[in-house]
C-alpha cells in the first residue's frame, strides 16, 4: 500500500482504536452540534447587544457565510471524492472552530463577517463529505436509518451546548464563542485518530497532473447527475427555496424581539437561552416523531414528512412576524427553531437514495450550495424590503419564500 493510500483509508493512526462508522457518524453530530450551538446559543442577542450590528449588517454577514459556501462548496465535493472524505471532515471540523474563536474574539461587524467567512469555508469540507463517508462506510439502507439517529444524538448535545453557552454568556459575552472554537478543533484531532475510511476508494492515478484530470471528471459527473436526474433537480430547487425563506428568520428575528417587540426588563441572557433551550427540546422530539413516521425509509414517505415541515415553515414565521407581544413571538421563535432542527435529516433521507456513490459528495455539494445560492440572492431582495418596509415586512416575505418546496416533495417521485 502506497503512503498516500495509507493516509486516506488507515482506520486510525493508534492501531486498534477505530471506533465504527454508526457510532462515530453520531459522535460528530453530537460533538459539533454542542460545540455549535455553544458558540451560537446567545448569537442573535451578541450580535446586536455587543457587536450592534444594524439589521442590513445583519443580513451583510449572512451574504458573507453562504459566499464562502457558494464559492466553495463544489470545490470541496469534488476534493472529497478524488481525495479523501475522512480528511475533509476532519479538516473542515477545525476551519469551522477557528471561524467561531474569531467571531469571539472581535465583536464587530469586520469580526463578525471574517469568522462567518472562515465557518462558511470550514462547513463546506463536512457537508456532503460527512453523509458520503457514512453510505459508502455501511450502505445506503443501514445508513438511511443513521440519519435521523444522528439527529437526535444532535439535538440533545445542542441543548447542553446551549446550557453551556448561555453559562459562559454570563460571565463574558465572547466566551462561548472561545471555548467552543476550541472544542470543534481538539474534535478534529480526535477525529484523526480514531475516523475509518474503509469502505470508498479514491481513484487511482499518478502524478498531479492525473489528479487534477481525475477531480474535473468527477466534478463533471456530479455536476451532469445534477442536471439531469428530475430527483437532483427538485432537491436543488427546494434547497434554494428553503435557503432563500430561512435566511431572513435566522438574521432577523433577534433584532425584531429586541426592537420592535421589545422585552422589557427580562434578562436579556437567560431569555434568549431558554429559547435556544426550547428549540432544541422541541426539535428533538420532532425529529422522533418523524422516525416514527418514516420507519419504512422509503423517499415517499420522507416526502410526505418534508411537506408538513415546509408547512409549517410558511404559516409560523409568518405569525411570528404579526405577533403582538413578547410572549407569543417567543413561542413562535421556539417553533420555527423545532422546524429548522428537524428538516434535515428527513430531506437527506429524501434526496440520498440512489445517488452514485462515486460522485455522490459533489451531488450532495451541490445541493448544499443550492441552499445557500437562495440566502445570498434574499439577502438582496430582504435588505430592501427591510429598508423600506421595515424588519417584520422582511420576515413575512420570507416565510413566503418557501411555499412552492411543498408541491416539489409531493408531485416528484
Amino acid at each position: 500500500m502506497s503512503h498516500s493510500s495509507w493516509i486516506h483509508r488507515q482506520p486510525t493512526l493508534l492501531p486498534g482504536r477505530p471506533i465504527p462508522p454508526r457510532l462515530l457518524y453520531r459522535w460528530r453530530a453530537a460533538a459539533f452540534g454542542f460545540f455549535m450551538w455553544m458558540s451560537f446559543a446567545l448569537y442573535a442577542l451578541y450580535v446586536v447587544r455587543d457587536a450592534g450590528l444594524t439589521p442590513f449588517e445583519l443580513l451583510i454577514v449572512g451574504t458573507v457565510l453562504e459566499f464562502s459556501v457558494v464559492a466553495f462548496e463544489i470545490p470541496t465535493g469534488v476534493l472529497a471524492d478524488s481525495v479523501s472524505r475522512r480528511l475533509s471532515i476532519i479538516f473542515g471540523l477545525a476551519v469551522a472552530g477557528a471561524g467561531w474563536a474569531v467571531m469571539g474574539l472581535f465583536p464587530s461587524f469586520e469580526g463578525i463577517a471574517g469568522g462567518q467567512l472562515l465557518w462558511g469555508f470550514g462547513y463546506t469540507f463536512i457537508s456532503g463529505a460527512s453523509e458520503a463517508w457514512l453510505a459508502d462506510e455501511m450502505g445506503e439502507d443501514e445508513a438511511a436509518a443513521v440519519y435521523p439517529a444522528a439527529a437526535q444524538w444532535r439535538q440533545a448535545a445542542r441543548v447542553a451546548g446551549v446550557l453551556a453557552g448561555a453559562g459562559l454568556g454570563l460571565v463574558n459575552a465572547s466566551l462561548p464563542f472561545l471555548v467552543g472554537g476550541a472544542g470543534s478543533i481538539c474534535f478534529a484531532v480526535f477525529c484523526l485518530f480514531t475516523m475509518t475510511e474503509a469502505g470508498w476508494h479514491p481513484t487511482a492515478v499518478e502524478g498531479g497532473a492525473a489528479r487534477f484530470a481525475s477531480m474535473r471528471r468527477i466534478a463533471s459527473d456530479g455536476l451532469s447527475a445534477a442536471r439531469q436526474r428530475p430527483m437532483v433537480r427538485a432537491a436543488i430547487a427546494v434547497a434554494v427555496l428553503w435557503g432563500a425563506s430561512s435566511e431572513a428568520f435566522d438574521r432577523l428575528w433577534g433584532f425584531h424581539l429586541l426592537e420592535d417587540i421589545g422585552v422589557g426588563d427580562t434578562n436579556e441572557v437567560i431569555l434568549f437561552g431558554a429559547i435556544a433551550i426550547a428549540s432544541q427540546v422541541g426539535g428533538f422530539g420532532l425529529v422522533a416523531l418523524g422516525r416514527r413516521l418514516t420507519r419504512d425509509r422509503t423517499r415517499a414517505t420522507a416526502a410526505r414528512v418534508l411537506s408538513g415541515f415546509y408547512t409549517a415553515a410558511v404559516i409560523v414565521p409568518l405569525a411570528f412576524a404579526l405577533a403582538p407581544n413578547a410572549g407569543i413571538a417567543v413561542a413562535l421563535v421556539a417553533m420555527v427553531q423545532w422546524i429548522s432542527a428537524a428538516e434535515n435529516p428527513f430531506f437527506m433521507m429524501w434526496v440520498n437514495r440512489g445517488l452514485d456513490p462515486r460522485t455522490r459528495a459533489t451531488v450532495l455539494s451541490s445541493v448544499e450550495q443550492s441552499n445557500s445560492l437562495g440566502q445570498v440572492v434574499s439577502t438582496l431582495v430582504l435588505a430592501g424590503i427591510a429598508a423600506v418596509g421595515g424588519v417584520g415586512v422582511a420576515l413575512a416575505v420570507g416565510a413566503l419564500l418557501v411555499a412552492p418546496a411543498v408541491l416539489f416533495v409531493r408531485t416528484v417521485p
